[in-house]
């Protein structure tokens, strides 16, 4: 059994990952400001930890005894949180690690090497922070999804593609959390960023195969494999160079 530390828990995604964690048999715990609310929305047996990401100091303590971590976290879309929430929590969460070493899934989205559009900002600040997590050393899997709510909700495949597909088609939400969780289970998922699509076919039954079809992000580099050119990391906004300064092998 693994004890698995969700931060955005409460999300629509970090729900159905706890939901399949229980199922797995392993032991999840989830990172809320109100942990009563919680108990009584997730599935029993669940550990809820008092805390906010956006409260560093309250991550070392849901850290205890923690075999991997799975990210589903992000601020409401037009709150202007993203450099707070869907940055800030990756930085935050290294320096609560202190240096161990555990497998890291992080949900980031679709789109995020785009260089235009309405949501620039949001997922810049994702973008980032992906950023961060392949500079880090830790074993990690970036889950990009697909749109969510299109097509029927009936297709049963997952299908894994690479280079930020931003045109390429929907996701089931169940397809997104399943990913996550297969990845913590998958060695052929370590050190990859993949984009995640629903169609149809057949279920996946192995998701060895499935993630060793991909390729694995290049040794030092700051980008996912097959992504366009990212911006240089000197022109990222100050304290993104210093986390990645900091906290990074490589600036």
């Amino acid at each position: 059994m693994k004890h698995v530390l969700v931060l955005g828990g409460t999300g629509s995604i970090g729900r159905l990952v706890v939901a399949r964690l229980v199922e797995l048999g392993d032991q999840p715990r989830v990172l809320t400001r109100d942990p009563d609310r919680a108990r009584r929305t997730l599935p029993p047996g669940t550990e809820t930890v008092a805390g906010h990401l956006t409260d560093p100091a309250s991550i070392p303590a849901a850290l205890d005894g923690i075999d991997a971590v799975v990210m589903t976290h992000g601020a409401p879309y037009g709150s202007g949180d993203y450099a707070a929430v869907d940055y800030g929590a990756v930085p935050a969460l290294l320096k609560a690690l202190g240096g161990r070493v555990v497998p890291v899934a992080l949900m980031s989205s679709i789109g995020v090497t785009a260089t235009s559009g309405s949501s620039r900002d949001l997922l810049s600040w994702k973008h980032r922070g992906e950023r961060l997590l392949r500079a880090s050393g830790l074993p990690y899997t970036i889950v990009r999804p697909g749109w969510f709510d299109a097509g029927t909700g009936t297709e049963q495949h997952v299908d894994l593609r690479q280079g930020d597909l931003t045109d390429y088609g929907l996701v089931r939400r169940e397809h997104v959390a399943e990913t996550l969780v297969q990845a913590l289970n998958t060695p052929a998922a370590i050190r990859r960023t993949v984009e995640v699509f629903s169609t149809d076919g057949p279920a996946i039954t192995d998701w060895e195969t499935a993630f060793a079809g991909t390729d694995a992000d290049q040794p030092g580099s700051l980008d996912g494999a097959h992504d366009r050119p990212g911006r240089p990391a000197d022109s990222e906004p100050e304290p993104v160079r210093a986390d990645l300064s900091r906290l990074a092998p490589h600036p």
